[in-house]
């Protein structure tokens, strides 16, 4: 008995030990009916008659194929012999392999063969030789640990004369997995986790931060599946990746894996490993469990970034930042009151914080470290990007960082910026919220503006800084039309890229910025202004002059100049133009305009009685009915505002809808939720008589 003891644990042992890495390690007991089908005697009576049996069998399943299974096995076999009281105790061990597979859910079918050495014991002593078994079986998975099977087994025991036994044992039996019942499933997961850009803490919970590749290695299908991702310092909560009705044995999935950080993340200064989970639950036959993989998570810096996707760099644009606010506003406010409105409120206060960034003393310097000219040609290496007020506070950066900051100065006063790429180089743009129809006719030279779905864009190279708007305007173009002439340039609305990155809200370790000078700021804006002025009007002046100086048609060319000179904010050279063709007739256009200016200045009730003598000589014209509803507006006369609104829907629908917050609101509610700065952007060219 003791060589038998022995035998069993030799041939147990390799599969416990293999229980210790994997929970795929079953073993089975199955009671056995042995028919004999051999040897038999030479008048053909079989030498055995029925026996019976148990089979002991320990079995591993290969975890680089789940269809293939290693078997240790044991068995104790009792053949008694025909017309006689004596029998032949047989005991087996040997190795084996076979292969299993599932056709429907729990169910399993196996085919296998094993073979060994054999102990043949009788009254008259024993024998030893090798054996051979074939098997196949069919089992039945009760719950997460238990199976019972039916099976055949077909055993042929060798002499050096002749087979000792062949027979055909019928078991049923019940296997037990080890490892089954445990918390731990026999789940494979292997996480390809990309390191996390604090940056982007918001983006990770629609986008994936890498993925997981998932299998089931259970011996049936799991229900419920729900795969989770958890970096416990910097995530509140599991964010829930994944969820799946079933997941059959053997299934392979590749799984993308979310995130939800929490602004902590922002505290990293410096690149770092932290520990994380993939958490799985999930139900087996019944059974609630929940299986935990710990992972190394790669968190870079907060200022890091690659420039896979130009459109990142929207996510730095933080024009929500109180320190870039304060810096733009106060710039803002500061030209606010000047009495030069030339072209619009966007182009001037863009003019206007660019002069303060040269007057406050902003640098551009290229970082030995960390190009941009060659870290956007490599879209793996990390790039340091400063925040805008970073910027602001070491008043230097590279030509992503002063480009970044800019775009944030000018959205925090609500002016639409784009980011412009060209090989190794990044500048911007912004929008000047004039349709391109109107910006074609109001600039001399319209090659330094960009038109893109009837809007347009003015270019700026923000890197020349030092040389001032109309140099850095004038360059931006000049990169614009070769890049774009060559196709490669890129054009990245910030607002659109705030879709998929969004900025964030990055305020830690702002330092105090002094504002430059307002005085200061003015003058140059002014001056800068003025040059701007004379350059595009001054061409146009004389062409028009000499065409009024030659007769003909002096009145609609006197009321052209009066625009050129409004448009360009000498609203007192317009108004004299005008005037002069109202003294001699009585031309719309020139009522129309007339009634602009004194809008702009404030004189509400003498712009309305302009527009009304236009109106009383061509009561449809759509430009004076919006000045009646614009006027009677600020007049506090709601139900003149509702009327006139009502017949420029007749007349013009686009106009009317473009203006049709003057009829949403009354008294001071409606009117702040409007711009403080009136605007004119429809003056009348047109001949109405």
């Amino acid at each position: 008995m003791k060589k038998i003891y022995l035998l069993v644990l030799v041939l147990i042992l390799p599969f416990t030990a293999a229980a210790q890495v994997t929970s795929d390690l079953t073993f089975t007991a199955s009671p056995a009916v042995n028919i004999p089908i051999g040897p038999s005697l030479e008048d053909g009576t079989s030498y055995y008659s029925i026996g019976g049996g148990l089979n002991l069998r320990a079995e591993y399943v290969m975890p680089f194929m789940s269809s293939m299974y290693a078997s240790g096995n044991v068995d104790i076999d009792l053949a008694p012999i025909n017309a006689s009281d004596s029998s032949v105790t047989i005991l087996s061990g040997g190795l084996g392999a076979g292969m299993r597979f599932s056709p429907i859910d729990r169910l399993t079918m196996k085919a296998g063969a094993y073979g060994g050495l054999y102990m043949g014991i009788v009254d008259a002593g024993s024998v030893r030789n090798p054996f051979v078994a074939g098997t196949a079986e069919l089992s039945y998975l009760l719950n997460p640990s238990l199976n019972i099977g039916l099976g055949a087994v077909y055993k042929q025991h060798f002499t050096p004369d002749g087979p000792l036994y062949q027979g055909i044992s019928v078991t049923i039996g019940a296997s037990y997995n080890i490892g089954a019942g445990k918390k731990s499933a026999d789940l494979y997961v292997e996480p390809l986790i990309q390191p996390i850009f604090p940056l982007f803490y918001s983006y990770y919970d629609k986008n994936p931060a890498g993925e997981i590749q998932f299998v089931n290695n259970e011996r049936s299908t799991i229900q419920d599946v729900k795969v989770s991702f958890l970096v416990k310092q910097y995530m509140e909560q599991p964010k829930v990746c994944a969820e799946f009705p079933s997941i059959r044995e053997g299934q392979e999935l590749n799984i993308p894996v979310y995130a939800l950080f929490t602004d902590n993340i922002f505290n990293i200064t410096e690149g770092t490993k932290v520990a994380g989970e993939i958490i799985v639950d999930y139900s087996y036959i019944g059974r609630e469990m929940r299986s935990s993989f710990p992972i190394t998570v790669t968190i870079n810096n907060r200022n890091a970034m690659v420039w896979d996707d130009d459109r990142k760099a929207a996510a730095f644009v933080t024009s929500k930042d109180p320190v870039v606010l304060s810096f733009a506003k106060n710039i803002a406010g500061t030209i606010r009151g000047d009495d030069i409105k030339a072209v619009n409120s966007n182009f001037r206060t863009a003019m206007a914080i660019f002069e303060a960034l040269n007057i406050y003393g902003l640098g551009y310097v290229i970082d030995p470290t960390t190009p941009y000219s060659q870290l956007s040609e490599d879209t793996s290496s990390l790039d340091f990007i400063q925040f805008p007020n970073q910027t602001l506070a070491y008043k230097a950066g590279d030509c992503d960082d002063i480009t970044i900051l800019y775009s944030a100065l000018l959205e925090s006063v609500g002016i639409e910026t784009a980011f412009i790429t060209a090989p190794g180089h990044i500048y911007m743009a912004f929008n000047l919220d004039m349709p391109s129809e109107a910006a074609e006719r109001l600039f001399n030279d319209t090659d330094e503006l960009i038109f893109r779905d009837d809007e347009t864009w003015v270019p700026i190279e923000i890197t020349l800084v030092d040389d001032g708007f109309l140099k850095a305007w004038q360059i931006g173009a000049k990169e614009w039309r070769e890049t774009d002439k060559a196709g490669t340039s890129g054009f990245f609305p910030v607002h659109e890229s705030w879709e998929l990155y969004e900025p964030v809200g990055f305020a830690q370790g702002a330092a105090a910025v002094m504002l430059p000078d307002s005085e200061r700021v003015a003058r140059q804006y002014k001056a800068t202004l003025t040059r701007f002025i004379n350059r595009e009007i001054g061409p146009r002046v004389d062409t028009l002059q000499a065409r009024i100086r030659s007769g003909g048609s002096s009145i609609a060319y006197r009321n052209k100049l009066g625009i050129l000179y409004a448009q360009f904010g000498l609203l007192d050279d317009a108004a004299e133009e005008f005037k002069s063709v109202v003294a001699s007739r009585q031309y719309v256009p020139a009522l129309i305009n007339l009634g602009n200016i004194y809008y702009l200045q404030d004189e509400m009730e003498t712009a309305l009685g302009y527009y009304n003598r236009a109106l009383s000589k061509a009561p449809d014209n759509a430009v004076a009915l919006l000045g009646v509803a614009r006027t009677s507006y600020e007049l506090d006369d709601y139900q003149a505002v509702n009327d006139t609104l009502a017949r420029l829907e007749n007349e013009a629908p686009e106009i009317a809808s473009q203006f049709s917050y003057l009829g949403s609101g009354t008294g001071e509610t409606g009117r702040a939720s409007r711009a403080v700065e009136r605007e004119i952007s429809i003056w009348d060219e047109e001949v109405t008589e």
